[in-house]
């Protein structure tokens, strides 16, 4: 039986790992629905085999079996990773609840409607607690170092890797963090850095520090790999000068990547866009895992491979729009994926995009079915 664990492992350290490791989810609540019931009977199957072999959660570790389905569910996604928690803020109010839209506030009162329009994904920023300086030296966040934020870490990072899972958890990000949670939108943020700068290192301090504070806890209780969504660009470029990244954001981003270093963890960053220009100094910073490696943001896997694969683990690959391709061209891209990035280790397979709800039921079933077989390294492909 391939021990997920130590594929990643293998795949991060650059060796060859027997199984090329994988983690893909849903676009949105509405692609997860439509796939639910086919998800649902491969995980009770799955559970009964669990059962079986004496995995089952007992009555006196209530706090884990969340996990349970959660494992059923990598299993058969055959994924290779397993949240064991959350360093980010959370919602603390939903406000308004529709049938395709609801609005939440979060910890620092930033407000947020969130839903689906037209089968996408969307979420609309209502309101934001910072609109001045004085309410930034205001602003009160919620401690970082409540215990009571990472209860049941510890238990559920020794029992992810003891079903051969490789455990992590997510704090906010450094640049989105500031247009999500404190200041926005996007193009008010960026004018703070080009035409306030002095007031946008206060911004992104005032995350940046209580990120550092909730990275070292989930570190303590034993994660592995540290996670942070960025998003620095689109599909031509980046949202602010590369020099400008390097100045503001870079540095946050080298704090936190040590400091996941000082405990023996890894990161694994998330950034849409074409970033081709800063991808130098995350290798530089000793990133380890950077994703999703998007094909429409102009994120060449084979270029990459051939520049950092040595450095860098490349997670990604898949094209956002494998839910329009037949079976015989999810298989060919698939293969075209795992034959650039696998060699040689340093590569996780993944989607710019996830599994979206255009992709049809029996090609969903293909998908998992291709994706186990191909990236087994001693397959031919």
């Amino acid at each position: 039986m391939v021990n997920r664990f130590e594929c990643v492992l293998s795949a991060i350290l650059h060796e060859d790992p027997p199984v090329t490791p994988q983690t893909i989810g849903f676009t949105n609540e509405m692609a997860r629905a439509k796939f639910f019931s086919v998800v649902e009977e491969g995980v009770r199957q799955i559970e009964a085999e669990a059962k079986r072999a004496a995995y089952e959660i007992t009555a006196g570790e209530p706090e884990l079996r969340h996990l349970e389905r959660a494992i059923g569910v990598a299993e058969y996604m055959d994924n290779f990773f397993v949240g064991v928690g959350g360093g980010g803020f959370r919602v603390t109010k939903v406000l308004e609840a529709g049938p395709d839209s609801y609005v939440v506030e979060w910890e620092t009162g930033a407000r947020w409607r969130m839903g689906t329009a037209k089968r996408v994904w969307a979420r609309e920023y209502i309101k934001y607690p910072v609109e001045s300086e004085d309410d930034l030296d205001k602003l009160e966040l919620p401690d970082p170092d409540d215990p009571e934020r990472y209860k049941g870490v510890e238990k559920a990072v020794r029992y992810v890797v003891d079903r051969g899972f490789f455990p992590s958890a997510g704090i906010n990000g450094f640049f989105s963090g500031v247009w999500y949670f404190l200041r926005g939108p996007l193009a008010v943020t960026l004018k703070d850095m080009y035409a306030n700068r002095d007031f946008y290192r206060k911004l992104i301090a005032k995350i940046g520090e209580w990120n550092l504070k909730a990275e070292k806890n989930l570190l303590e209780r034993g994660v592995m790999m540290i996670g942070w969504p960025e998003d620095l660009g689109y599909n031509k470029g980046m949202f602010m000068n590369p020099k400008l990244y390097e100045e503001l954001i870079y540095p946050w981003h080298r704090k936190a990547i040590d400091l996941a270093h000082r405990y023996g963890a890894f990161v694994d960053m998330h950034s849409h866009g074409n970033i081709n220009a800063i991808v130098p100094l995350l290798v530089k910073a000793g990133l380890d895992v950077l994703n999703p490696i998007g094909p429409s943001d102009n994120m060449d896997l084979r270029e990459l491979k051939e520049k950092y694969g040595d450095k860098l683990c490349l997670q990604g690959g898949l094209s956002k729009h494998i839910g329009f391709m037949s079976i015989d061209e999810l298989r060919e891209h698939l293969m075209d994926r795992l034959r650039i990035g696998s060699p040689g280790g340093g590569f996780i397979l993944s989607s710019e995009g996830d599994i979206p709800y255009e992709m049809d039921i029996e090609s969903f079933q293909a998908f998992i079915r291709m994706s186990r077989k191909y990236r087994r390294n001693k397959f031919p492909i």
